[in-house]
């Protein structure tokens, strides 16, 4: 849940506008002192962040910005020394000649005028820039912790408070107060936008493994590190496989090989979904479901019936008169699933019950469902079959099959 707000109230009543007009002219010939360094750097320095950002053009603008915020900031001598050049090598290796600001630049111009107007309306518009900067910026790819982020905004309030002391003597405890009490603001919400970054990261983290692995499965793993394999007694094993995929594929842009098979694959989980399936994998053009795994099922059979007949249906939809044609073959009996795998996890299920389910698809023909007898007898009365009688089964001999017809 998100905190609270700052009152409305923090800078427009805790501050004079005199102090709050003197810290951020003071920050805004600083800030000055750091764009015209800015603009001597190439433009392979100034866009390095961001490349749909003209760097330079951005500085510029900001240069301009902040002349007409702050109209009188020129009006003395700018500060020799370069708060951005001291902030960044005060503690790093880095180097302020090769790196650009164009994004923080844009949070430090609202920071400004934030320090300036001290409104609820300025704040927000400080921290909605912060946020917008932090979503754009690959902090991930720069390997940048969260921790680094906050540290430097430490250390860019230790810098502000020491240039007051400074430079404002006469305003030293108000403008030290008037800094800190931004920074905690700025601070805490940089800190919460991280926060929502690390749970939508988690959340997404859970969907792609669930989307790998069976719900269940998946707690199991993230609860005890591994995933015990279990002994299913039974189960239906449905594999489907599309008849001279490889020669109709050479014909096709590989994305259209890859939507055509989405297209299928998509309604293919659909319905297995549905009908209480757990699909396994696909490999290459072939689909593999199975029912009974990772729990029980209490009508394997049925179920695998219902699905491979809407998956019929769905195929001969989605290819029509001239698409491919699919192949589709059932089995029944006890199998063996778990989780291999270490970086890429993968839930699989072996034993002679998925052997065999493969066999009745290669043994079938196109446009049919093919199953074993084992499956036929367990299979309820109300189906329709075509009996195909002893055939040719690869390095098993022959074994009775029947197609499933409706």
């Amino acid at each position: 849940m998100r905190r609270q707000e700052e009152p409305s109230s923090t800078y427009a009543a805790a501050f004079t506008p005199e102090v709050r007009q003197a810290v951020a002219l003071l920050f805004a010939q600083h800030f000055l002192t750091h764009l015209h360094a800015e603009l001597q750097k190439p433009d392979d320095i100034l866009s390095q962040d961001y490349d749909d950002i003209p760097g330079r053009e951005a500085t510029e603008s900001m240069l301009r910005q902040t002349r007409e915020a702050f109209p009188t900031a020129e009006d003395e001598p700018l500060p020799q020394q370069n708060l951005f050049k001291v902030w960044v090598e005060f503690e790093r290796d880095s180097k302020y000649e090769e790196l650009a600001f164009v994004g923080y630049g844009r949070i430090y111009l609202e920071r400004l005028l934030d320090l300036r107007d001290g409104t609820p309306e300025s704040l927000h518009r400080l921290l909605t820039v912060m946020r917008a900067v932090f979503t754009k910026y690959d902090y991930r790819e720069a390997k940048l912790p969260v921790s680094t982020f906050l540290h430097l905004e430490n250390l860019m309030r230790f810098l502000m408070v020491q240039i007051v002391r400074q430079s404002l003597p006469q305003y030293a405890d108000e403008g030290l107060n008037l800094i800190a009490l931004q920074s905690r603001a700025y601070q805490r919400d940089m800190f919460e936008y991280f926060e929502g970054v690390l749970d939508a990261t988690l959340a997404e983290n859970v969907r792609l493994l669930h989307g790998i692995l069976p719900e269940e499965v998946a707690n199991e793993l993230k609860r005890n590190g591994k995933v015990v394999p279990n002994y299913v007694p039974d189960a239906a094993v449905i594999f489907t496989d599309f008849e001279h995929f490889s020669v109709s594929a050479e014909r096709l842009l590989p994305e259209q090989i890859v939507e055509q098979l989405d297209a299928y694959f998509t309604a293919f989980d659909e319905i297995a979904g549905r009908h209480g399936l757990e699909k396994i994998k696909t490999i290459g053009d072939s689909y593999m479901a199975v029912a009974g795994v990772p729990q029980p099922h209490d009508e394997p059979v049925r179920a695998a019936c219902e699905a491979a007949l809407e998956i019929l249906a769905a195929s001969e939809r989605i290819s029509g008169p001239d698409g491919w044609k699919i192949r589709i073959g059932m089995h029944v009996g006890p199998l063996v699933a778990g989780v291999i795998g270490k970086q890429k996890f993968s839930y699989d299920v072996w034993g002679s019950t998925v052997n065999f389910a493969s066999r009745m698809e290669s043994s079938g023909a196109p446009g049919r469902i093919n199953v074993s007898a084992a499956f036929h007898d367990r299979a309820p009365k109300t189906y329709r079959w075509e009996a195909r009688g002893p055939q040719p089964v690869k390095g098993l001999g022959t074994a009775e099959m029947y197609f499933l017809l409706g």
